[in-house]
């Protein structure tokens, strides 16, 4: 019933046709009903009129409440869609084996693909992108200019723009010398069609000689002071057996270098060359391979990265008697400590089995040496031996390397602070504690750990800025599970933290007690459970903010360093370690307030005073080119954080720069930082003449697509798929939505009505 006249008319609010046709007939039946019993009455004749007019009004009604629409369908046909990659880029202008340009060779191509796409059936449109998968609508650029190629970006943004229509594959004419620095394309295995490639002959002057570096890798991140490994492949093509030098560079000065030699004809062979930078700073180095034999290109000899070198961290040796969750919690935290570098050690998964570690030789004099903390955890006394002891204690009361304070931390547990723990050893009488002859030993009973007087002015227990909040802190820090006792504080030693709910003497038990021994320190920490201040908190949805800052604090302060002491006072930045000819550079420059501070107060001129914010200076800026020519840039604050600046770079050559950014304090330089970038010109395009049709062999089959050589255009539009969509479009007409359609209706209904009336009134029909 909602459908009529071959589902032409739609009637909206008829859901259940029955009851409708149910009421049509009960409305029916009593029209006839009483205009029968009203002629039996009369005997006129003109009483059926009037019942027709009655049943003509009231079926005008209904089909006004039944909402009336007519519905008209057509069939649409979206014709499938190609999407074709031309190649714009600067290599495209280099000739072909034909003769002309390879450009020129990909446009023919493109023309026989769009007529074979246009004559098939069905029949296929074409949109063409450029090699950074921008539509060329209506358009081709007239000479190849692009200065960069990435085949993996094109085929994904055309693909994406595409994504609405019935896209029936990808078609990409390249000749594929791609310079993106991607070496592996699996992602592109997702792309909803397969690929198709034209591609170019090899370039007939293949066989003459050519040195080029392949591809290089290196840490991203490495310690000032510490050696990194980077790793070069050298390929050689043609040309006689020779020497070589690869060397790594940082603007002039030569880092590394290494000779190999090469074997005759083509041959690829892996360098290694190890480096250290004991200048921290963002860089970007350059790998360059040099040969005294005549090459036909140079340009491919040299690959630049970049490379951030961090200021050296603390290194702190952790010593651990076996498996426990103290150990766990505490390794954990210190491993993600970007400014601490850990070394730890553990003898044994269990107290109660396995020999000892060492053996006598884990501390000496020349492994001590580099380390600024030792941490000693829940042991026995024969863990090390006596000389290890002896080592350990010549190693703290001396200075470090650049007269650097070390320390050394002893955690307390049941075996450390036991019977056959640290007391019996020559450690004992250079800890800030004495241990009980008898009695209990560990307190079982959970506390809060509360900080004394001296505790809470001191570094390791300022968690959050705001004193009360911070002191509300500790209030409510997760109980520890007990800790050992000791039997008292030698003089000179300063108790940080006590527990409260034990007795010592008198008095609550001292949990964290340090000491100065010769140039160094030692501090106790009894407390073996501070990993509940971890997991806690992180259990229940919160963060362990308590233990994290806690202990970073706490190594930083026994190395003598603070927070922020070994971060320098101005970092610089680039958004990106290398940019094309004409890109904007962002240089970003970040001051630490802290580190500025200590910058400003030990730079101040004589006679002069700092400012209340204790920096009294500005932030200056400028670019230096390879000639040595300054351009100073305009910084600017972020709306979001005044102590970072911005400055926008446009490089009008290519070739290396570096940003110089300086904290002038009174007209005296208090600090400085610097960082380089490079810019890359067409020499990026032009540096490897040939063409790669195997990287373009290699993403058809990773697509399921075919390749062919450009001069096969015609035999590839032959083989791809072809496809369209058909849908039907509804057109509707809704007679109740119409202003015409209901004043229609209407009408007819009244119409009908008012006639009825009328004839029986003038007839005097009753």
């Amino acid at each position: 019933m909602r459908r009529l006249i071959l589902a032409a008319l739609e009637l909206e609010n008829v859901h259940r046709g029955w009851l409708w046709a149910l009421l049509a007939l009960a409305a029916l039946a009593l029209l006839a009903y009483t205009y029968r019993s009203i002629y039996d009455r009369t005997g006129k004749r003109l009483t059926w009129l009037l019942a027709v007019l009655r049943a003509a009004a009231l079926a005008l009604l209904m089909l006004a409440l039944a909402r009336p629409a007519w519905i008209r369908s057509r069939e649409l046909v979206d014709p499938g869609r190609l999407a074709v990659i031309l190649d714009n880029s600067l290599s495209m202008s280099l000739a072909n084996a034909s003769g002309s340009s390879r450009y020129a060779a990909a446009r023919q191509a493109l023309k026989e693909i769009e007529a074979a796409a246009a004559a098939g059936s069905p029949p296929l449109r074409v949109d063409v992108f450029d090699i950074e998968g921008q539509p060329l609508e209506g358009h081709l650029p007239a000479e190849p200019q692009a200065d960069r190629t990435n085949l993996a970006r094109a085929l994904r943004q055309a693909a994406g723009r595409l994504r609405a229509k019935p896209l029936a594959a990808l078609v990409l004419i390249s000749d594929g010398v791609d310079n993106s620095g991607v070496e592996q394309f699996s992602e592109l295995a997702e792309l909803p069609v397969p690929v198709y490639a034209l591609g170019f002959a090899p370039d007939a002057q293949s066989g003459r000689l050519d040195l080029a570096l392949q591809a290089v890798q290196a840490p991203q991140r490495v310690l000032a002071g510490n050696e990194c490994e980077v790793n070069c492949e050298v390929a050689k093509s043609g040309g006689p057996a020779l020497s070589a030098t690869v060397a790594i560079k940082r603007g002039s000065e030569i880092l590394a270098s290494r000779e190999i030699d090469l074997a005759e004809g083509s041959s690829r062979q892996p360098v290694a060359l190890r480096l250290r930078l004991q200048e921290p700073g963002a860089f970007v180095l350059t790998a360059q391979i040099e040969a005294e034999a005549g090459e036909r290109l140079a340009a491919n000899n040299l690959k630049h990265f970049p490379l951030q070198v961090d200021p050296e961290g603390i290194k702190v040796l952790y010593l651990e008697g076996y498996l426990r969750y103290e150990f766990r919690f505490l390794k954990q935290r210190l491993d993600d400590d970007p400014d601490i570098n850990l070394f730890a050690v553990v003898r044994r998964a269990n107290p109660q089995t396995a020999p000892a570690l060492s053996a006598g030789n884990l501390l000496t004099d020349q492994r001590l040496r580099d380390f600024e903390v030792v941490i000693l955890g829940d042991m026995e006394a024969s863990l090390l031996t006596t000389d290890e002891y002896e080592a350990l204690l010549r190693w703290v009361e001396s200075p470090g390397a650049a007269g650097r304070r070390r320390a050394l931390l002893v955690l307390g547990g049941y075996h450390s602070f036991g019977p056959e723990g640290l007391q019996a050893t020559p450690l004992a009488q250079a800890l800030p504690v004495t241990f009980p002859a008898d009695g209990p030993r560990q307190s079982e009973q959970p506390f809060v750990l509360e900080p004394t007087e001296a505790g809470r002015q001191h570094p390791m227990f300022q968690i959050l800025e705001d004193r009360v909040q911070n002191a509300a802190l500790w209030a409510t820090a997760p109980p520890l599970a007990g800790c050992p006792l000791v039997e008292g504080v030698k003089a000179g030693a300063e108790i940080l933290a006590v527990n409260p709910q034990a007795d010592v003497s008198g008095r609550p038990a001292p949990v964290i007690v340090v000491q100065r021994y010769g140039e160094g320190r030692i501090m106790v920490l009894g407390a073996d459970t501070t990993w509940r201040w971890s997991f806690l908190p992180r259990a229940s949805g919160q963060t362990d903010t308590l233990f994290a800052r806690f202990w970073s604090q706490t190594i930083r302060w026994l190395a003598g360093r603070q927070m922020q002491s070994d971060r320098p006072p101005l970092t610089v930045s680039t958004d990106q370690p290398e940019y094309a000819l004409g890109k904007t550079a962002v240089v970003r420059i970040v001051v630490d307030p802290d580190a500025a501070r200590t910058a400003a107060a030990t730079s101040t001129v004589p006679g002069d005073q700092p400012g209340a914010a204790g920096v009294s200076g500005e932030v200056v800026c400028e670019v230096l080119d390879s000639d040595g020519r300054a351009q100073p840039l305009t910084l600017r604050a972020t709306a979001a954080d005044p102590h970072v600046y911005q400055a926008n770079f446009t490089a009008t050559r290519a070739g290396r720069y570096r940003v110089a950014a300086s904290l002038a304090v009174q007209g005296k330089t208090a600090a400085n930082q610097s960082a380089e970038f490079l810019v890359h010109g067409s020499d990026v395009e032009l540096a490897d003449p040939g063409t790669n049709r195997e990287l373009l062999r290699s993403l058809a089959r990773l697509t399921g697509g075919q390749y062919r050589d450009v001069a096969e255009a015609a035999s590839l539009a032959a083989a791809l798929p072809r496809l369209q969509r058909r849908t039907k479009a509804v057109e509707r007409h809704e007679f109740w939505t119409s202003p015409g359609s209901r004043g229609l209706l209407f009408c007819c209904f009244l119409a009908a009505v008012t006639a009825e009336w009328v004839l029986r009134r003038r007839h005097h029909i009753i």
